[in-house]
């Protein structure tokens, strides 16, 4: 409406305004009701006509607002009424007041505390909270969720009882209510992450599924729960350091299809305060890329993929660090906006997930990993100075073809031919970590990753005085 206030009223202004007539002529319901009050565009009209029109619309949409959205809702609860269950609060016979009622039975139960709680059980799906008294998860509420009643003889005792906190009843309840609509192509699919610590919690992250889907770099193919994954993980663990991030779970439905797909998650807290602990290392490789043709590669969803299932080892560094090296070739089908800074944050944080993690080993000071990658950098500067630049690809190649491997006789044969060529002393941390596999891999690809960086990234400057002032 300011637009139309605001601009001239030319071409592409009335453009626009016969398209929102279009839009309101697709909903029966608000369509009707305009036709009712006598509520039309003229066929020529002008930017008096269309000012008009547009305020008598949302004039509309603002007094009968409930009404379309209780409308819109049972519409869509009688597309999913397959996979939805049949005790949905919006499905009943009720036609009139259904936002008090639902207020009535629902929330204001939860608000003034009076629902009865169960004393012996504990709500199995957030196991936070007590049961609800007689509240019953079967599949009456969530068809793909609950237990079926009529199968008594799967379930011990043959009582098919699953007890459900109030809050997780309300949660799956309204589960049509908070799902995130996205297409693929012409497929039509709705998601909804269910992370049930509390409603607050249950609305921002949805709020940022939402945001995160929205994105057009972050399509939702097979990887998109988990780049949802990864953002979400950097967000919340930054604030909750101290807990695991436990039964988050996302439903998908696709109305194609007989039931939805669940996917369930979980980190541990050891995981959750190691990423705290390292959350600006883990913030800096978020939004890397690798395209090949057509094909778009996301290295921090692999990363965080490899670090929930416990598979990340130095192999998927040594990936990274040839799809960098092959772009950098003339004519290369690779796009990476990876760089050798990057590749040493991936480095720091594997060898750290390695060490601590996975072998509950000592860490060596993080200080001698940059130390080498500077003296990667010196090396460069005698390549460069002898106008051999041609050879620090060829050496790096040679160099990560070892590391991937674990061929250490051959990583120091190359270092100490190259060095002895320069007339440079060979660096003595190499020496004094051979026997620890762990520690030498991740010098190595410091050393390989200076020798592959730039002096004029600011980060690495930065980086440099710290180590030399410390």
């Amino acid at each position: 409406m300011q637009k139309l206030k605001d601009n001239e009223f030319d071409k592409n202004l009335k453009q626009e305004v016969s398209n929102f007539k279009k839009r309101v002529d697709g909903f029966s319901k608000l369509k009707q009701l305009a036709d009712t009050q006598n509520i039309a565009l003229p066929r020529n009209f002008s930017k008096d006509d269309a000012e008009q029109y547009v305020t008598q619309i949302i004039g509309l949409l603002n007094e009968n607002k409930q009404e379309f959205i209780e409308n819109d809702v049972k519409t869509y609860l009688a597309t999913i009424s397959s996979i939805y269950g049949q005790k949905s609060f919006l499905q009943r016979s009720v036609t009139t007041g259904l936002k008090n009622r639902f207020y009535n039975d629902f929330e204001a139960p939860i608000i003034q505390r009076t629902n009865k709680q169960d004393k012996h059980h504990t709500c199995i799906f957030c196991g936070l909270r007590p049961a609800k008294k007689d509240a019953l998860l079967d599949t009456g509420l969530v068809s793909f969720l609950g237990a079926n009643k009529d199968n008594k003889n799967f379930f011990w005792n043959f009582k098919p009882q699953l007890p459900i906190c109030e809050i997780c009843e309300l949660i799956y309840f309204c589960i049509f209510a908070g799902l995130t609509e996205f297409r693929i192509g012409q497929t039509k699919k709705f998601y909804f992450v269910d992370r049930n610590t509390s409603v607050l919690e249950l609305y921002q992250t949805n709020k940022l599924f939402m945001e995160m889907m929205s994105r057009e770099e972050n399509i939702l193919k097979e990887k998109g729960i988990l780049n949802f994954l990864n953002d979400y993980l950097l967000l919340k663990l930054r604030e909750e350091s101290k807990f695991s991030l436990a039964n988050i779970l996302f439903i998908e439905i696709d109305l194609t299809t007989v039931a939805p797909k669940l996917y369930g998650f979980n980190i541990s807290k050891q995981k959750a305060e190691f990423i705290t602990s390292n959350y600006d290392v883990f913030e800096k490789i978020t939004g890397n890329y690798i395209r090949i043709n057509d094909n778009t590669i996301y290295p921090f969803g692999g990363f965080m993929q490899r670090f929930l299932n416990n598979t990340l080892s130095f192999q998927f560094l040594s990936f990274l660090e040839g799809q960098y090296l092959s772009s950098q070739k003339p004519n290369s089908k690779i796009n990476t906006n990876l760089s050798p800074y990057r590749l040493q944050m991936y480095n720091i944080l594997t060898y750290k997930y390695l060490k601590s993690i996975k072998r509950g080993g000592e860490l060596m000071d993080e200080k001698w990993l940059w130390k080498m990658y500077f003296f990667g950098q010196e090396l460069k500067k005698k390549f460069l100075a002898s106008k051999a630049e041609n050879k620090i690809t060829s050496l790096a190649y040679r160099l990560i073809s070892a590391l991937r491997i674990g061929d250490v006789n051959t990583f120091m044969n190359l270092i100490i031919r190259t060095y002895m060529s320069y007339n440079m002393e060979v660096p003595a941390l190499f020496v004094s970590c051979i026997n620890d596999r762990d520690n030498f891999c991740a010098l190595g690809y410091s050393f390989v990753n200076g020798l592959l960086g730039s002096e004029k990234d600011e980060k690495v400057e930065n980086s440099e005085e710290v180590v030399d002032n410390e």
